[in-house]
């Protein structure tokens, strides 16, 4: 605290200790307040401000201050002029799923393909997490989660013969191994 001269204090009195006293826990306070302001503005926080906007904004953390930082901003500058494919496909890239966007105009529906490396429940958990949050409301969605694709039938070095003995139909390939989810 500083001294404003209002009383003769030399050091040794009650009113001294007193205010010694009243200065330390002003002291904590005030250093409560300071990190509380800091942790609540993304530019400056650093602990528990940037976790609870995180789990908030349902973000992964990353292990960078400065890209937590960026991540929380970024989420929070979506304006409805970012919902073109580029911008739908960098969201998804955001939460580091790589996933591929098309629209079907006719269906007024939007298909992501979110590409092989999604086989793990969690991260199909959180590609549909992200795909209610930020795609389009008003569109439908079509998320690909199937391991059916060209490099995967192509690596599998069998011929047409051995993929038409299963005898699929259109609908079973459209539904293979029931990764296709519709929201």
């Amino acid at each position: 605290m500083k001294a404003i001269k209002i009383y003769s204090l030399s050091g040794g009195t009650a009113v001294d200790d007193e205010l010694r006293a009243y200065a330390q826990g002003l002291d904590m306070v005030c250093g409560e307040l300071e990190t509380l302001q800091r942790e609540s503005f993304t530019a400056t926080a650093a602990d528990y401000g940037l976790v609870n906007a995180e789990s908030l904004l349902q973000i992964g953390a990353a292990t960078d201050t400065d890209e937590r930082r960026n991540a929380i901003l970024k989420r929070c500058a979506i304006t409805p002029n970012d919902f073109t494919v580029g911008s739908m496909e960098q969201i998804f890239a955001m939460e580091g799923i790589p996933a591929k966007i098309c629209e079907k105009v006719n269906e007024k529906s939007i298909y992501v393909n979110c590409f092989d490396e999604l086989s793990s429940p969690e991260k199909r958990t959180a590609v549909l997490r992200t795909a209610k949050n930020y795609l389009p409301a008003h569109l439908n969605a079509e998320l690909d989660f199937r391991s059916i694709s060209w490099n995967n039938i192509d690596g599998a070095n069998e011929t047409f013969d051995t993929k038409d003995a299963f005898s699929y139909t259109w609908d079973a390939i459209d539904g293979f191994d029931g990764k296709m989810v519709r929201i």
